[in-house]
């Protein structure tokens, strides 16, 4: 009796072994949750019909992520809003697919990615995800590349359309952050093994629809970026060309130049100091040396306050010389930073007294320049600001962020810009709950 149960017991592990081999492999699953919200207030940076200082805005994503041996799938989906938007008389919040992509490895580092995606490159001056943004920001795109712990090379092929129309030339959806009808991009990175160093090369050609004619021009972005780093101190500098044609139809000739240097001087407290620099035209016709900022992170360059971001950079280039002191207190999760930023064009502002019988129709534009008080050009300086920002994450997946900002700004601020205010104020506060609900990883 007893064999014949050791008999039985056998048997039935066996085949409870069996059964669960024989089980199908689902992969693995993730979901994933953010709920973001923002309030902003904002005195002196806007023209005077804006209707109010204050807004609070709204980011509800769920992201759906699932692998298995060499595919893997993402899926999100997001409502952003302001509070209270929806039941008012302006527009109600969008609901969205933020990513929906595709992908496949093929061995010995190789890959595809296919779909609605992130492209976030390098410190993200060129390609980022624009975080702070409350859509951020995702490219319909095609991802092939290889990688091993040395090198990466991804080339990438992005496409845009209105309609499923033959003979849809030209992508003219003004309202999308996606201005461009193609793009191919072709990235390479080399990481050092025997030293702390990394260097990137990047190019990017991109077609846009001329701005009267049914035909696209293309412009071509191409640079490096480096990065180096010693016990206390880093640095890094990137260099980018621009060529091509704008929408105009002008010939460009562009360069972006930047450089940081951190110093970790005491062990919670560390300091930089850098430049980035766009140069600028002089506002008359001819060859465009305006740099395009393409898809970056613009809110992590020129100031907290996003006076210059991707469609407002100043005709005449900019210049950002700055400042930051940075504490953070380690396994308290918390850290505070003070960055002053002294803006200035790229070059100098000499076209309206050039023409002082130009017609502006702008009413301040008209007030400063009946300020003008007969000097030879504007100043190059357009202002400094000063920002202050503080980061604290009491639990896991839960961050509380909070930031002031101050400018004095010059008269030429103020022609650029559209404002009467000579000292601006940006204050905002948010709460941010970013945690994995399920995974069965």
């Amino acid at each position: 009796m007893r064999k014949f149960l050791t008999f039985i017991a056998v048997a039935f592990a066996m085949a409870s072994t069996a059964q669960e081999k024989a089980k199908p492999d689902y992969g693995d699953f993730t979901l994933d949750a953010q709920v973001r919200s923002r309030g902003e207030y904002r005195g002196g940076m806007e023209s005077e019909d804006t209707e109010s200082e204050l807004s609070v805005n709204d980011r509800v994503r769920l992201s759906f992520g699932w692998e298995r041996k060499n595919i893997s799938m993402k899926i999100a989906a997001q409502h952003i809003g302001l509070w209270q938007n929806g039941s008012g008389k302006g527009t109600v919040g969008k609901l969205a697919l933020h990513e929906a992509w595709a992908g496949m490895t093929f061995g010995n580092g190789f890959f595809a990615q296919a779909g609605r995606q992130e492209l976030s490159y390098d410190d993200e001056r060129l390609l980022g995800a624009h975080d702070w943004a409350i859509s951020g920001r995702t490219h319909d795109a095609l991802r092939v590349g290889w990688e091993n712990p040395w090198h990466k090379v991804h080339a990438i092929v992005s496409f845009n359309q209105t309609a499923e129309m033959a003979d849809n030339i030209v992508y003219t959806n003004s309202t999308s952050a996606k201005l461009y009808k193609n793009m191919q991009t072709l990235w390479y990175h080399y990481t050092a093994s025997t030293m702390p160093f990394e260097i990137s090369g990047i190019f990017i050609n991109q077609g846009s629809n001329d701005i009267q004619q049914d035909k696209l021009r293309y412009m071509q972005t191409l640079g490096t970026y480096m990065t180096y780093k010693w016990p206390n101190i880093s640095a890094d500098l990137s260099l980018y060309y621009q060529l091509g044609r704008d929408r105009a139809g002008a010939d460009i000739r562009a360069y972006r130049m930047s450089g940081n240097v951190s110093w970790a001087f005491l062990p919670k407290w560390t300091a930089t100091l850098g430049d980035d620099y766009l140069s600028g035209s002089d506002g008359y016709p001819g060859t465009n040396r305006t740099f395009n900022v393409l898809y970056g992170s613009h809110h992590k360059f020129f100031g907290a306050m996003d006076n210059f971001t991707y469609s407002n950079i100043p005709l005449y280039g900019l210049n950002d010389l700055s400042a930051r002191v940075n504490y953070n207190l380690g396994s308290r999760h918390f850290d505070v930073s003070l960055a002053f930023h002294w803006l200035i064009t790229g070059r100098r502002i000499n076209n309206y007294l050039k023409n002082p019988t130009e017609e502006l129709t702008d009413p301040v534009k008209i007030l400063i320049m009946r300020r003008y008080n007969g000097k030879y050009r504007f100043s190059q300086n357009l202002g400094q600001e000063l920002d202050l920002q503080v980061n604290y994450c009491p639990w896991r997946n839960v961050t509380i962020q909070g930031g002031f900002s101050l400018m004095l700004a010059t008269e030429t601020m103020q022609l650029i810009k559209g404002t009467t205010d000579d000292v601006q104020r940006f204050a905002w506060v948010s709460l941010n709950l970013n945690p994995t609900i399920f995974s069965t990883k």
